[in-house]
Formats: C-alpha cells, sequence, structure tokens
C-alpha cells in the first residue's frame, strides 16, 4: 500500500509538472497558450488540448508547451494526435516518461511489440512509470514470445515496481498455458488485493470454464449481494450455469486487452486515492479548489484506446468528466457499452445523471424509462427513475415504480432492498400516506437491522411526528454508533430532543449536526428553531437565513419565512 501511495503522489507531481505554468510567451503563440491555461484552470481537457496545439503550430515550440499540447490531447482521449508531441518528447535529452509509453501503447495495437519494447525499456527514474511500462513490457513479451516468457517478466519485477496487479495477469496468462491450479490461486490472490472488479469478473468467469459449478455458484451468490454491475455479472453467471453454459470472458487474452487492464487498474486506483486525499483535506478545512483527475484520465483513455470494449474505463473516463462538468464527454464515453453488458444499466444510471445535472430531467427521464423497459431486471435504473420521478414532485408515478420492483422481491428480499422500501416510503410521505409509509420503513428496518440509515429515517419520522419517542430514540442512537460521523443521524438525535422540549440536550446535538454538515439547509433550520427557544433569537434568524441561502426545497422555503418574519409559536403543551 505504501509503494502504490508513493508512485501516486509521484504520479501526480509528474502530471502537475506537465501543466505548470510558464512565464508567458510572445508573440503569436501568446493568445492560444493563455487560452489553454484558462481552459485547464476549469478543467476543459478538450478546450486546452486544442488551444496548446494551435500554439504550437503558431511558433517555435518550447518543452514545456510541447508537454501541454501533448498531456492534454491524451486527456482527451486524442491519442493519435497526441503522437507527434510524443514523439518530439522522446526524443530530447531526458525523455518524456508518459510520452515513451504512449508511444509503446501505440505499437502495442498495431502488434509491433518489438518497438513497443525500446520505448519500455527505458531508464525510468518515476515510479508510476516504471510500473506501468513494467506491466506493458511483460504484456509486450507474453504477446511476442508466449505464455512462458510473459509469465518470467511478471516474475522479474523488482521492489521499485509496484505488485499489486501482477497476480491477476499472472492468472490470466496462465490458463492460456492450461495450468488451472496455478490460474486458480493466482487469481484468488487477485481478489483479495488490487484486482479490483476486472479481477472478479475475470475470475468468475474462470471458475466457469474451471468446471468447478459449486465454486462458481458461491462466488456469484457473493457477488449477488453487490447492487450495481456485480449483480450483474453475478446474475448473468448462474443465469450461464442454469443453462449449461460457460463464459469466455477473458480467456485467451490478448496483449492488448491485458495492457488495458493494466491501464484501468493503475488509473482507478489512482484516482480512488486521490479522491480520498481531497476528501481528507476539504474535512480538515482546507481549501481544496477544482478536482484534478487528469492523469488517471489519461490512462484510462489510453486504456480505452487499446481496448475499446472495455467499459470498466469508459466509466472511470464518464466518471472524471461529469466531475469536471463535462455532460457531453461522459456521455460519449459511455454510449458504446452494449445492451449484453453487465455495466450497461450503470451506465445507463449516469448517462441520466449527467442530464439531471444539465437540467435535461425530461431526457435523463426517458432514458431510464427506456432501460428498466428494456430489461426487467434493472432494478437499480428503476430506483433511480423513481428518485427522478419523485424529485419532480411525481410521487403516484414514482410509487408505482417501486412497487414494481418490491413485488418482484420475495418472502427473502436481498439485505440492500431495504433501499426500495425507504424510497417509496419517502413518496407515500409527500403524498400524507403516513400509515403505508410506516409499513415501508418497518420493513426496511426489519431487512437491514444494521443499516444506521434505516434506523435514523424511521426513527426521525416518529420523533418528527411526536410519536413512539421511546423507540425513535433507540432507533436514532443505534444509528448514531453506528456513523459516529454522520450530521444527518446526529441532527435526527437532537431533532428528538427538540421534540420532547429538551431544547438543552437537542442543541449540543444539532451544533455538531450543522458544523459536520453545513450545507444542509434541514440541520442548519433546526439549529435555528433550537436557538429561538433557548431565547437566542439573533442567532436563530441567521441560522433561518442561511438556511434559505442553501436553497431549501419549495416548502421548507416558504416555512423558513414564515419563521424569519412572525419567529415560531409557543410549544404546544405534551399530552404524554
Amino acid at each position: 500500500m505504501l509503494i502504490f501511495t508513493r508512485i501516486v503522489s509521484c504520479a501526480f507531481a509528474a502530471a502537475a509538472l506537465a501543466a505548470c505554468a510558464t512565464a508567458p510567451r510572445q508573440g503569436t503563440v501568446t493568445g492560444d497558450y493563455l487560452a489553454g491555461r484558462l481552459a485547464e484552470g476549469v478543467n476543459d481537457v478538450q478546450a486546452a488540448a486544442n488551444a496548446y496545439g494551435a500554439a504550437v503550430k503558431a511558433g517555435p515550440a518550447d518543452e514545456e508547451l510541447l508537454r501541454d499540447a501533448f498531456f492534454y490531447h491524451l486527456a482527451a482521449g486524442e491519442i493519435e494526435a497526441s503522437l507527434p508531441y510524443a514523439r518530439r518528447l522522446a526524443s530530447v535529452d531526458s525523455p518524456d516518461a508518459l510520452a515513451l509509453i504512449t508511444l509503446a501503447v501505440v505499437d502495442i495495437k498495431r502488434h509491433e511489440y518489438g518497438a513497443a519494447r525500446k520505448y519500455l525499456e527505458g531508464d525510468f527514474t518515476e515510479p508510476y512509470a516504471k510500473t506501468i511500462a513494467f506491466l506493458l513490457d511483460a504484456w509486450a513479451i507474453y504477446a511476442a514470445s508466449g505464455a512462458d516468457a510473459g509469465l518470467a517478466a511478471l516474475d522479474a519485477g523488482g521492489p521499485d515496481v509496484f505488485q499489486g496487479f501482477v497476480p491477476l495477469f499472472k492468472a490470466l496468462m496462465l490458463e492460456t498455458k492450461g495450468e488451472i491450479t496455478g490460474a486458480r490461486q493466482a487469481h484468488e490472490l487477485s481478489i483479495y488485493s488490487y484486482g479490483g472488479p476486472v479481477g472478479r469478473e475475470a475470475y468468475g468467469a474462470f471458475l466457469e470454464r474451471s468446471g468447478d459449478v459449486s465454486a462458481a455458484r458461491e462466488f456469484y451468490a457473493l457477488l449477488d449481494r453487490d447492487p450495481g454491475p456485480s449483480r450483474r455479472v453475478a446474475q448473468a453467471g448462474l443465469s450461464r450455469l442454469d443453462r449449461g453454459e460457460i463464459s469466455s470472458a477473458y480467456a485467451g487474452i490478448t496483449a492488448d486487452k491485458g495492457g488495458a487492464i493494466a491501464l484501468y487498474l493503475f488509473a482507478g486506483n489512482m484516482l480512488e486515492q486521490s479522491a480520498e486525499q481531497r476528501q481528507r483535506a476539504a474535512d480538515a478545512g482546507f481549501n481544496v479548489g477544482l478536482p484534478k483527475y487528469n492523469f488517471p484520465l489519461a490512462l484510462a483513455q489510453m486504456a480505452i484506446y487499446l481496448d475499446p470494449g472495455s467499459a470498466d474505463a469508459r466509466r472511470l473516463v464518464s466518471g472524471v468528466m461529469n466531475v469536471y462538468g463535462n455532460y457531453d464527454s461522459a456521455r460519449r464515453a459511455l454510449m458504446p457499452i452494449p445492451p449484453s453488458s453487465p455495466h450497461y444499466e450503470q451506465a445507463r444510471i449516469e448517462i441520466a445523471a449527467g442530464l439531471v445535472e444539465e437540467g435535461r430531467e425530461d431526457d435523463a427521464a426517458k432514458i431510464l424509462k427506456e432501460t428498466v423497459k428494456l430489461d426487467p431486471r434493472a432494478d437499480e435504473a428503476r430506483l433511480t427513475y423513481a428518485g427522478l420521478l419523485a424529485r419532480k414532485h411525481q410521487y403516484e408515478g414514482a410509487i408505482s415504480v417501486l412497487s414494481e420492483v418490491i413485488d418482484s422481491l420475495g418472502d427473502e428480499p436481498r439485505e440492500d432492498a431495504w433501499r426500495y422500501y425507504l424510497s417509496r416510503a419517502a413518496s407515500l410521505m409527500e403524498i400524507d400516506n403516513w400509515p403505508a409509509a410506516e409499513r415501508d420503513l418497518e420493513r426496511a428496518v426489519e431487512i437491514a437491522p444494521e443499516e444506521a440509515t434505516t434506523l435514523n429515517y424511521l426513527g426521525y419520522s416518529w420523533a418528527e411526528r411526536g410519536e413512539n419517542l421511546e423507540r425513535a430514540f433507540e432507533l436514532i442512537e443505534k444509528a448514531v454508533e453506528l456513523e459516529p460521523s454522520s450530521g444527518a443521524i446526529i441532527d435526527s438525535l437532537g431533532w428528538a430532543h427538540y421534540q420532547l422540549g429538551e431544547y438543552d440536550q437537542a442543541l449540543g446535538h444539532l451544533e455538531q449536526a450543522a458544523a459536520l454538515e453545513p450545507a444542509d439547509p434541514t440541520i442548519t433550520d433546526h439549529l435555528g428553531d433550537v436557538y429561538w427557544r433557548l431565547g437566542r433569537e439573533r442567532e436563530a434568524r441567521f441560522q433561518w437565513r442561511r438556511a434559505l441561502e442553501l436553497k431549501p426545497v419549495d416548502r421548507m422555503r416558504e416555512q423558513v419565512e414564515g419563521k424569519l418574519e412572525n419567529g415560531l409559536p409557543a410549544p404546544e403543551a405534551s399530552g404524554d
């Protein structure tokens, strides 16, 4: 883990150097260069690529400008267009590591493995480059000289390269030799290390081909617990086993696909670590600015170049583009994923999410409606569709969609089925059908008694209504134990005390919740209410004004505006 962290740190340092500011260039280059810098600053990688490319063409280009043009063409997915810059960067006194890797990737794509190896045998000083070059070189050797040579290359990796992905690649190569026992051992090591979703899917397919039907069914039963693509992989695998068929996925692996997997896995782990580091910095109070994930984006784009059918890489590219607000590029990355892919449903959900961010809710609803019509098992798309209908205040429609899912669950639903009941309960409450909503919430808690969200939702709902307060406290306190850093759950505990008129006890919880979730209008509104009850009217009005600035839903906005004008009425005497 420490090795990979060092690799990631060096990789991002390299990316930062590739994009760092230099002194303004003179002459006709200046305008294009500044346009590139502006585009880079707002994460418009395509515009940055175009501008830097134009600056190179406009006049003499120094090495820094070449790096800018090369890197942003790569991040934009224009691999072939990056090649002229890559060749120039590979020929300077200190060749650019990423340029050498890119030239090798292109040669692997063209099946020119000897040429690829010449680029990969360089003296890479950057840890990230050492690891990627090591993995790509092993696949080039495999393609040129066979599995034994490829396996020997994987064994030859020294302490300077990250070994986390090696078990998966050994498993894929060993199977091509017919060494089933060795392949299985390597697969099992892979799924417990850095194999990721690719490793899990590859292992399931391998178990099918190995003839161990019992182990394959057991493994797919485990995958079926996870929503999303993993569940679809499991369902497809179990269906094949029922029909007496076997998967051909990842069998007879090619260097193109192997190299693509290497690039994707590295990019995915790098992106995950970067996002975690960014979140920790934000939680610590640092101004983290706009997210910058260009380096993993560039690696994932090369993975797609090597294997256009890599749905995993396509979803990674789309995810970064969605974070950047480039929803059109995100959609273009996802659209080639076919309905036969286990990633299809999730891809459609992500397309719809981007459309919602653009304010195109009707188009998003159309995408989701088409998806659930095409696939009756698309429960995740149904859940998302129902959420979109509820967002549009079409609560009856949301309830109908969710009822279709719930009615298909059977007497022993999956552990994550609580989500459907919870979502339906939310819409039922919007149409003032509390009895039905309460039944759904109780069923959600019955299905997932250790799920903090279900416990909190039911407990909060009871507290809000002043019902079953003793049981409400039990549920909320258990939820706090399960997720002690959740502002929403701590808010529920404070609000339960508030409902009992225990304002002093409520205050500490609500202030803590507001500190954890400063951008939540409901929590901010609750804090204003408790301040008012404690006679701190100026602070109450400050919090209510903040709640309005946080853009609450219409119903809450009207309530808060009323409180700002008139304050809170005197509390009703408790009948308990």
